[in-house]
């Protein structure tokens, strides 16, 4: 929960303004114990496997049913529905009640559906069709009884009203280059009765025969380069329940240079067997039954029970009460909410999961591994290391002393850090959410976050991918933790969220992730062969000449050194701003807007205000974005890929349309160049990335959206809590 007190605020409730706000270093550095409304159970860490694709109780694959309707795609028929996973020993079988993706047809992984299933396997060039089929029904209820969310609902905000269904889904692909009526977007939802959004027209164009009520179509071209996508549920006023319910995948695509760099010591695809391991980063809070009615007494009015009318342990737990002590921003007077359940600003877990599992361990050879991490937080940022583990106390082994509270329970010595130190060549980031990157870029894995300069090993906002290589060789018989500092929220953060390791070896923890045992001897090495990963990507001779890095929009820039208000010849730069302010009941909310005011220092404007963002098709701009308010937000663009430009500290204070800036353009982070759709933008901060809105070529007639006139797009920020409420702007490509 965000506890942040800002200094001051000008404009009105209900519109955004610029902040005035100071960084205070002290805050970030206040390592006390966390708090919550409802804290999980105690659950031991390190005693479950991390769940990978195969066996029994594997993350479910899709398999394709056979020839798609739109020729030359592949087909595969996708199932939305509510099923129990075991998350956790603790829980006991069936005590997780979920919402999530189950193909028609496995091709490995479990028959029965688990958190995080439906992963689909896609090469670039062959596109994809998909018939979703949304089974949220009302089992067991009375005939026309809507389901209900297992997730608290608030009816207050936009497209979540009280006679609106909770059972709507629309899929979202996020990062893929798809026609707009396959996007997802939030007004793409549909029902299991058939009742659907205003731009629902899935299957008014890509289908012949009359689908069932529940069913959806999307096609996806599957024309980009090899990366890793995800899809999830995008449906308005309800993005954010969804996805925490677990309505969220991955989406691989393979290509040709991502086969060359395999025959040069990349470790191979999962698929066939390879070294490969994707990793999903979640946090949750589980309900503990034994607190729920003296620590949420209000839980049991707002939220689904269990079969038997009793909310059971492990269930997931969101937050639902709007406490203005807890979320306020000073200058707010306002507040006339009685809302039972309330959107909040930001929502963090206190239980760490990977792959779905809480606090797994995984067992790795002494060799090189290839990690495709995505951060599919709601609001938590990440700052990735890999420490040593102490045997005695099952824990890890830190050096940073001076960063750390005193009464860490583990032994603070430097001489017992892991080979993976400063320096080393050990991890290199090979690419991120847009493919693979100009070129590695090695990552030392014990850098601690850095509250002046933002920095350290690992930094992910939600929605972003890295993909990782990560050599174990020599580290036989040794363990490792996968550990996060990043403050919550980014990046000032409040220790209330922050719930750190203790003697018990039991969270709630959000500081330790995951362990990795490395089998063999001490000192052995699995894997002989050379790993000669070429030092520049954009030298290699290509299968295709399509690949993200020969499109030269970033070149001039590289060439010229980032310059601050110099735009590409014929590229027109567009002004932007992030905003913060109240809504009609006092709440703190999150807007766009441009850098043209609505009312006097008011910049913000509402999802549903007149679209603002109208570019022509194929056409190449910049976006300058402002960021007024004390957060850091991963900016998500639909449809295109974005290169960032550069970034610049300005005076936030004397914003009023134009920055005044206070330091030189910063280039981007190294495993940032090449191309990204999720980009983190700093408080202070005008952030500048250059794109080309180029549509998709599909073999049908696309048409214009009924609700804007064009194709339908939005750009939004990823803390999902901010997206919904209300940090959402249409883009509409004519």
């Amino acid at each position: 929960m965000d506890r942040r007190k800002f200094m001051k605020i000008m404009g009105m409730a209900g519109a955004a303004a610029a902040i005035p706000w100071r960084f205070d270093p002290k805050q970030g550095l206040n390592w006390a114990q966390a708090h919550a409304f409802m804290v999980s159970p105690g659950l031991t860490m390190f005693t479950e496997a991390l769940r990978g694709v195969t066996g029994a109780t594997g993350i479910p694959v899709a398999a394709s049913d056979g020839a798609a309707e739109v020729t030359g795609a592949t087909h595969y028929t996708m199932n939305i529905g509510e099923f129990t996973d075991q998350l956790h020993a603790t829980f006991g079988a069936g005590s997780t009640r979920l919402w999530g993706f189950h193909p028609n047809n496995v091709l490995v992984g479990s028959a029965t559906p688990r958190h995080l299933g439906g992963i689909i396997l896609a090469r670039r060039g062959t596109p994809i069709q998909i018939t979703f089929r949304n089974n949220l029904t009302a089992n067991g209820l009375p005939t026309g009884t809507a389901l209900q969310s297992i997730i608290p609902v608030d009816t207050s905000i936009p497209g979540a009203g009280v006679n609106v269904a909770q059972n709507r889904t629309a899929v979202h692909v996020h990062g893929g280059h798809v026609p707009w009526i396959s996007d997802g977007g939030p007004f793409d939802w549909w029902t299991p009765a058939g009742a659907h959004g205003t731009s629902f027209l899935n299957n008014q164009v890509l289908r012949s025969t009359t689908p069932a009520l529940n069913e959806a179509e999307y096609y996806y071209p599957i024309d980009q380069s090899a990366r890793l996508l995800w899809y999830h549920d995008h449906a308005l006023g309800i993005t954010r329940t969804n996805a925490y319910a677990g309505i969220a995948t991955a989406l691989i695509v393979r290509d040709a240079f991502e086969d060359y760099l395999i025959t040069q010591g990349l470790p191979a695809p999962i698929e066939g067997g390879g070294f490969e391991l994707p990793i999903v980063i979640q946090d949750k809070v589980f309900v503990n039954a034994a607190s729920i009615a003296t620590l949420d007494p209000t839980w049991a009015t707002v939220a689904r029970t269990g079969p038997t009318g009793v909310q059971t342990t492990g269930s997931l737990w969101y937050a639902h009460v709007y406490d203005p002590k807890l979320y306020k921003l000073s200058g707010n007077k306002k507040l006339g909410l009685a809302q039972n359940p309330s959107v909040v600003p930001e929502f963090f877990g206190d239980t760490m999961l990977a792959n779905g599992t809480v606090y797994p361990t995984v067992t790795v050879q002494p060799r090189r591994y290839r990690f495709r991490i995505l951060n599919a937080c709601n609001a938590r940022f990440l700052n990735l290391q890999l420490f040593q583990a102490d045997a005695s106390l099952d824990g890890i082994t830190l050096a940073a002393k001076t960063l750390l509270p005193a009464n860490l329970p583990y032994t603070v010595d430097a001489s017992n850090r892991s080979g993976l130190t400063a320096g080393s060549s050990n991890c290199w980031v090979i690419g991120n959410e847009g493919g693979f990157l100009t070129a590695p870029v090695q990552v030392p894995l014990n850098v601690a976050f850095n509250p002046v300069t933002l920095g350290g090993s690992l930094i992910m906002g939600p929605a972003e991918r890295l993909d990782v290589v990560i050599d174990f060789s020599g580290q036989g018989g040794k363990s490792f933790i996968l550990y996060n500092d990043a403050p919550a929220p980014f990046p000032i953060g409040s220790p209330l969220n922050d719930f750190l390791p203790n003697l018990l070896g039991t969270g709630p923890n959000t500081r330790e992730i995951m362990k990795f045992v490395v089998s063999g001897a001490a000192g052995t090495t699995a894997d002989t062969t050379t790993m000669t990963l070429p030092a520049d990507f954009t030298t290699v001779p290509l299968a295709t000449t399509t690949d993200p890095w020969n499109d030269t929009l970033l070149a001039p820039y590289l060439a010229t050194g980032f310059p601050d208000e110099t735009g590409l010849v014929g590229a027109p730069i567009r002004k932007l701003t992030l905003n913060e302010a109240f809504d009609a009941f006092g709440r703190l909310i999150q807007l766009l807007g441009t850098n043209v005011p609505v009312a006097k220092g008011v910049f913000g404007r509402a999802y549903l205000d007149a679209a603002t963002e109208t570019p022509l098709s194929g056409t190449t701009e910049i976006w300058e974005i402002a960021n007024l308010t004390g957060d850091t937000h991963p900016i998500h663009f639909h449809l295109v890929n974005v290169q960032v430009l550069s970034r610049q500290a300005f005076a936030v204070n004397k914003y009023g349309g134009t920055p005044t800036f206070v330091g030189v353009p910063r280039p981007p982070d190294l495993d940032e160049r090449g191309w990204k759709e999720t980009v983190k933008m700093h408080p202070g901060d005008v952030t500048r990335v250059v794109m080309k809105f180029t549509l998709p070529t599909v073999p049908f007639t696309v048409p214009a959206s009924p609700r804007t006139g064009g194709n339908e797009y939005v750009w939004h920020c990823h803390i999902l809590e901010h997206e919904e409420h209300d940090m959402m702007r249409p883009i509409v490509v004519t």
